[in-house]
């Protein structure tokens, strides 16, 4: 199954805008995201030199790829009256599906 990797930046002027939004939202952000995806890392945040630095990672569940990225990116865009926001989604897939793409598998 793919990972689906979330990296979003913003001011960090702008974190408590975010943050409102956030807790406003989670609760039933999450319980939307369950049936489609595990979460591996919910929200990992620190400083950087281009602004606040948010990354979470997401398991996606067989067959759930699709409405797992229409949904994130809808979830995303409560934050774009953040002025200075900005995100990227990524799909990696694990080691075992790059793997078995060459038509190898993992030895047991």
């Amino acid at each position: 199954m793919p990972y689906l990797f979330t990296y979003n930046i913003f001011p960090p002027e702008q974190a408590e805008a975010i943050s409102k939004i956030y807790l406003s939202k989670i609760k039933e952000e999450r319980a939307a995201m369950r049936p489609l995806a595990k979460e591996i890392i919910p929200n990992a945040v620190k400083a950087t030199t281009d602004g606040m630095s948010v990354i979470s990672v997401f398991d996606v569940k067989e067959g759930k790829l699709e409405e797992c990225l229409a949904l994130q990116q809808k979830q995303l865009l409560d934050y774009h009256v953040i002025p200075g926001y900005k995100y990227k989604m990524e799909v990696r897939f694990n080691v075992v599906e790059a793997i078995e793409m060459l038509g190898m598998k993992i030895p047991e």
